[in-house]
């Protein structure tokens, strides 16, 4: 037995402190990357909504996504959240059907679901750490925090484009000439296609 016991209470008090600091910059690490990926997930959400309306054309769309994706991330006030090295976002988003873009999610949603829409790559680096007396959260990664990635995307859908709709009401129209009654006359009897206006409304 341990005759001598002063400073025991130090040692249990440093030990304390240790666990317990190490456990507050866990949680203030959780609860800020969750707060930053809530942030990233709007940034998608805000570009992917800039997608969705009719435009002249698709690539009309795709720019629009890409233009205010890129004015949100260039922010003033999101800019330094992901230019710190603690967090990082893909600043090429992907646009568009994310059944083709995805690896897999094609054959995953049966072809029944098509996610159009934006989506980003995001990292947080932050963490990638270590806390004393329990260790790293990646101990078989290299300390770049590139393990600690995921995938944040908004799908809202995108309307048909004022070209895609024209297209569409031509070819209706050609199908409807096409028609064969079984009594009276053909569709193609009394019409031609230099009469025909094809009208849209916000696409078809």
């Amino acid at each position: 037995m341990i005759k001598n016991q002063r400073g025991i209470i130090t040692v249990d008090f440093v030990f304390a402190m240790v666990m317990i600091l190490g456990l507050s910059g866990l949680l203030f690490v959780m609860t800020f990357t969750l707060s930053i990926a809530s942030i990233a997930q709007y940034v998608t959400f805000a570009a992917a909504r800039n997608y969705v309306p009719a435009h002249i054309s698709k690539e009309m769309q795709e720019k629009r996504a890409q233009l205010k994706f890129k004015e949100l991330l260039n922010h003033p006030t999101f800019k330094p959240l992901f230019k710190n090295g603690w967090f990082e976002l893909d600043a090429d988003p992907n646009v568009g059907d994310h059944t083709k873009i995805i690896t897999g999610l094609e054959s995953a949603t049966q072809g029944v679901n098509q996610f159009w829409g934006v989506g980003t790559t995001f990292i947080a680096r932050v963490l990638d750490f270590k806390i004393p007396f329990f260790g790293s959260t990646n101990p078989e990664g290299s300390g770049d925090g590139a393990g600690f990635t995921s995938y944040i995307g908004s799908f809202l859908g995108r309307e048909p484009t004022t070209k895609e709709c024209k297209e569409f009401i031509d070819a209706r129209w050609e199908k409807i000439r096409a028609l064969s009654p079984s009594t009276g006359a053909a569709y193609s009897s009394g019409t031609e296609n230099k009469g025909y206006y094809p009208m849209t409304d916000d696409g078809c």
